[in-house]
C-alpha cells in the first residue's frame, strides 16, 4: 500500500500530492506507462522514498479504494477447505467496498472515473480450453482508427511511428488501400489501371489531437460558467428548492400605484372631504397593502448568484471541468470520442472534421467529406508557432524544425 490508511498515521502530503497526480493524469488520457515516465521525469518518489515506478504500481494505485476513503473486501478468497489456499479474486464485480472511517486523498468522482476507463482498456478473451483471459487495450489509439477515414473511402491501421529516448511509443495512422496495395506513383508508373491505390500520407497521432484541441477551443469555449451553473441547478433540485422565478415589474407596479392612492387621500384630507378617522383607517390600509407587497417581492427577488457550490457536488464540478476544459495541454478523449463523427484527409496537409451534437453514428453512418455540399462552420490554418506551443505544452522532443513544417488546413463541418 502506497501509504498508510489507518486514521492514526497521519497522510504523508507529498505521497498524497504524487497518488492526486497519478489519478489526475490517468483519468486526462495518460496510459500507465506514460504516467511512470512523467513521474520519473518529475522526480516523484514513490513509498519508499525513491524515484522507481513502474505499470504495476500505477495499476495497483489506481485499483486501490483506500485512496477514495473506502476499505475493499473479497479481493482474495480460499480455494476449498482442505488446502486453504488464498487466490486472488479477478473477478471485480464481486468485491464489497465499505466506506471507512479514514481520510480520502482523492474524490469519489475521480476514482470512479479512473476505474471506468481502466474496465474500458479491459478486454475478456476466451482461450481454447474454455479459460477466460483478460486483456489491455489502448483506447486512445483506437479512438483515431474508429473516427479517420481517408479520401479513397477506406478507414486507417495504427502503427508505430518511432520510440522516444525513454522507450515511450509514438503512434501514426496509415490508409489501409495504401498499406496493402501498390503506391499511386508505381501504378501510374506502370499502366496499372485495374489496381487500386491510394496516396494519403501517414498521420502522426499528435497532430489529430492538436487539431482537435484547436476546434474545441473555437467551437466550444470556456464552458466553466454553464457547468457552475448546471451543478447549481442539480443541486436545487436535489433539495426541492427550484422554482419559478416571476416578474418583478407587476409588483412594483402596484405599490407605485397604493403610493399615489396614498397622495390623493392626503390631498383629499387637506381639503375637508376626509374625516380624519376615515382618513388614518385608508392610510394604515394602503399602508399594510405596500408592506405586503414588499415581503412578495423580496421573496420574488433573486439572491446574489453564489460564485461557489457545496462541498457535495464539488466532485462533479470538477469531474466536468476537467472533462470539457479545452485549454489544457491536452483534450480528454471522450469529448473526441462523443462529438466528433469522422476526419478526413482531402489532401496531404488539409482536413475536414464532421462534428455531431453528441450522438455516436456507426461506421456505415458516417458522413462522406468527399461529397460535402454546405459550407464548413469554421476554417483555420494551423501555423508552426501554434504546434510548437502544443508540442512544448505536452513535453513532447524539441526536434521539430521550421523548415520540415507545413501548415494545416482544417474544415469543420456540422
Amino acid at each position: 500500500m502506497f501509504i498508510n490508511c489507518i486514521q492514526r498515521f497521519p497522510i504523508n502530503e507529498e505521497q498524497a500530492a504524487t497518488i492526486r497526480m497519478v489519478f489526475t493524469l490517468y483519468s486526462q488520457g495518460y496510459g500507465e506507462k506514460a504516467i511512470v515516465n512523467e513521474l520519473s521525469r518529475l522526480g516523484r518518489k514513490d513509498g519508499h522514498g525513491n524515484v522507481s515506478w513502474s505499470c504495476t504500481k500505477i495499476s495497483r494505485i489506481l485499483r486501490n479504494a483506500t485512496y477514495m476513503g473506502y476499505v475493499c473486501y473479497n479481493k482474495s478468497k480460499v480455494n476449498n477447505y482442505l488446502e486453504k489456499k488464498r487466490i486472488n479474486n479477478l473477478d471485480e464485480t464481486s468485491f464489497v467496498y465499505v466506506k471507512g472511517n479514514f481520510e480520502p486523498i482523492v474524490s469519489e468522482a475521480l476514482w470512479h472515473e479512473c476505474e471506468r476507463i481502466r474496465k474500458s482498456r479491459i478486454v475478456n478473451l476466451r482461450l481454447p480450453d474454455g479459460e477466460t483471459r483478460r486483456k489491455g487495450i489502448d483506447s486512445t489509439k483506437y479512438l483515431w482508427v474508429a473516427k479517420l477515414r481517408c479520401r479513397c473511402g477506406s478507414s486507417y491501421r495504427i502503427f508505430n511511428w518511432r520510440k522516444l529516448k525513454d522507450g515511450t511509443p509514438v503512434f501514426g495512422y496509415q490508409c489501409n488501400m495504401r498499406t496493402v496495395n501498390p503506391t499511386r506513383s508505381f501504378v501510374l508508373e506502370h499502366n496499372m489501371t485495374e489496381q487500386l491505390s491510394c496516396d494519403a500520407i501517414s498521420i502522426p497521432e499528435w497532430k489529430l489531437e492538436l487539431m482537435a484541441k484547436k476546434i474545441f477551443e473555437k467551437v466550444w469555449g470556456n464552458q466553466n460558467k454553464a457547468i457552475l451553473r448546471a451543478c447549481k441547478m442539480i443541486e436545487s433540485c436535489q433539495n426541492g428548492k427550484a422554482a419559478t422565478r416571476m416578474s418583478a415589474a407587476p409588483i412594483q407596479g402596484q405599490i407605485e400605484k397604493i403610493k399615489k392612492r396614498k397622495l390623493n387621500y392626503a390631498a383629499m384630507r387637506a381639503d375637508g372631504e376626509l374625516p380624519r378617522e376615515e382618513y388614518q383607517a385608508l392610510c394604515k390600509q394602503a399602508d399594510d397593502e405596500i408592506a405586503h407587497l414588499e415581503q412578495e417581492l423580496k421573496a420574488l427577488s433573486p439572491a446574489s448568484e453564489p460564485q461557489t457550490v457545496s462541498s457535495d457536488m464539488k466532485a462533479i464540478y470538477d469531474f466536468l471541468s476537467q472533462k470539457v476544459d479545452v485549454h489544457g495541454a491536452r483534450l480528454a478523449p471522450e469529448l473526441i470520442d462523443q462529438f466528433v463523427e469522422v476526419v478526413t484527409p482531402i489532401a496531404d496537409y488539409s482536413y475536414r472534421w464532421k462534428l455531431n451534437t453528441g450522438c455516436k453514428k456507426s461506421k456505415e453512418e458516417r458522413a462522406d467529406l468527399m461529397a460535402v455540399s454546405e459550407k464548413p462552420i469554421l476554417t483555420f490554418t494551423i501555423d508552426f508557432e501554434t504546434a510548437k506551443r502544443y508540442r512544448e505544452a505536452n513535453k513532447m522532443p524539441h526536434q521539430f524544425r521550421r523548415a520540415a513544417w507545413t501548415d494545416l488546413t482544417v474544415e469543420v463541418y456540422l
